[in-house]
């Protein structure tokens, strides 16, 4: 689900500073047994967004994709 407010301001893919992995917020799972996607425990200060809204920017930056909700980037990736 895309969310619209500050920090996320309707990017799609969204990163966290602190653990340096990226969400993609069309795709995100509901709770899992390892915990499912983390992108709303995101601290306000951790978000980051990329400009272009995109895998190949989010990547270039150091970021690596989370393993619930991008598994298969990981799959193309590795």
């Amino acid at each position: 689900m895309i969310r619209f407010h500050t920090p996320f301001d309707g990017k799609r893919l969204v990163g966290d500073k602190g653990k340096m992995i990226f969400h993609d917020s069309h795709y995100e799972p509901g709770p899992t047994p390892s915990g499912g996607c983390q992108i709303d425990r995101i601290r306000p200060e951790f978000v980051v967004t990329f400009d272009p809204d995109s895998v190949i920017t989010a990547i270039e930056q150091g970021f690596a994709p989370c393993p619930e909700c991008l598994w298969i980037e990981r799959v193309i990736i590795e």
